[in-house]
């Protein structure tokens, strides 16, 4: 009886028959809708992350005049050696030893984007000797190259300057040596500033001084 009803209902008023569906159903298969939190429960339940802890680098100084690369930690290294001259040896108390051990000079030739032919450049051989009682990794060496005014100098990576960065682990009493070029022109070779930061334990090396073959 109910069948024939609902479709007499359905030919007569087909809007009364929708209506009636839709209560039918609301009961039964309607899924049922999770309260949204007042403004109130949200600001008690949860709160704002905090922020992480953040650390200011050391401003540079006379001894340091580039900022410590960010290797994941912010000790301060503990291991200190004074600026030598560019001719000179960076010296450590633990036996790790820095040196200028050759510089060449060059023009580049390269034509094409990104290129700059006539630009001169400087290239710089480096040797780090382990005397510490400890291996170094080198695979976060940074070398920095400032001019007379203190300004970084652009690295150069053309081919003809054959440049090799430092990598790999130095071992107990040996040598690694690395090549890296810098567009340093003739008219500023008297006096530049090489910085080297090669860990996180010790001080970068900084040499002092002009750049000559």
């Amino acid at each position: 009886m109910l069948g024939v009803w609902g479709r007499r209902l359905a030919i007569g008023g087909l809007t009364i028959v929708v209506l009636a569906g839709a209560g039918c159903t609301g009961g039964q298969d309607q899924p049922s809708q999770t309260p949204v939190p007042s403004a109130s429960t949200t600001s008690g339940s949860t709160s704002e992350p905090s922020a992480a802890p953040t650390t200011t680098p050391p401003k540079p100084t006379k001894d340091q005049p580039v900022p410590k690369v960010n290797r994941g930690s912010a000790a301060t290294p503990t291991i200190t050696a004074k600026p030598a001259d560019t001719t000179s040896t960076v010296k450590y108390p633990d036996g790790v030893a820095l040196k200028v051990k050759d510089v060449a000079f060059g023009k580049e030739t390269d034509k094409g984007p990104g290129a700059f032919p006539g630009r001169q450049y400087a290239v710089l051989t480096l040797s780090i000797t382990n005397g510490s009682k400890r291996a170094l990794s080198l695979d976060t060496v940074v070398v920095t190259v400032l001019d007379k005014d203190g300004k970084d100098v652009s690295p150069v990576y053309v081919q003809k300057a054959k440049v090799q960065d430092f990598s790999g682990t130095l071992k107990l009493g040996a040598t690694a040596t690395a090549k890296y070029a810098f567009a340093v022109p003739k008219s500023s070779r008297s006096k530049v500033t090489v910085v080297v930061d090669f860990d996180g334990v010790h001080t970068s090396a900084v040499f002092r001084g002009g750049l000559s073959q």
